[in-house]
């Protein structure tokens, strides 16, 4: 019987976008083309995860270069001041406001994941799992 290779999803390698830097920590989405951009990026379609390293592909064309994400788990990000989760928003839907922030779910944002803590109220505890998560419509 052959043997099926697997991963176990925690650590995805995707392609990155045209003309695009991404650092190590950052929030990663993918764009219309499904190449690697920053998740606070205007053309960042669906949310996966944390870069685990840094990747300058600024100068390169789509796919030069790739970056490992990391998903299922929970991250700890900046509260928005201007959209704040509270104790209330506990296991429901948060949205990506800014590079490593996170608000409030609104019509048109990312969604980054669940919000599973806060901390001390200008952090969130998100749960990043199983399916890439897109616009709020």
């Amino acid at each position: 019987m052959k043997q099926v290779p697997y991963r176990d999803g925690g650590r995805i390698p995707l392609l990155v976008a045209a003309a695009m830097a991404i650092v190590e920590g950052q929030m990663v989405a993918t764009n219309d083309a499904g190449f690697a951009v920053p998740a606070h990026d205007t053309n960042a379609k669906l949310f996966f995860g944390r870069a685990e390293h840094s990747v300058d592909n600024t100068q390169g064309a789509d796919g030069a270069q790739y970056i490992t994400i990391t998903r299922n788990r929970q991250f700890l990000l900046t509260n928005d001041s201007t959209t704040p989760l509270t104790q209330a928003d506990i296991g429901k839907p948060v949205a990506i406001t800014g590079d490593g922030t996170v608000g409030k779910a609104t019509q048109g944002k990312l969604i980054a994941g669940t919000m599973m803590g806060l901390d001390g109220g200008t952090h969130v505890w998100v749960e990043v799992m199983g399916t890439p998560t897109g616009v709020m419509a």
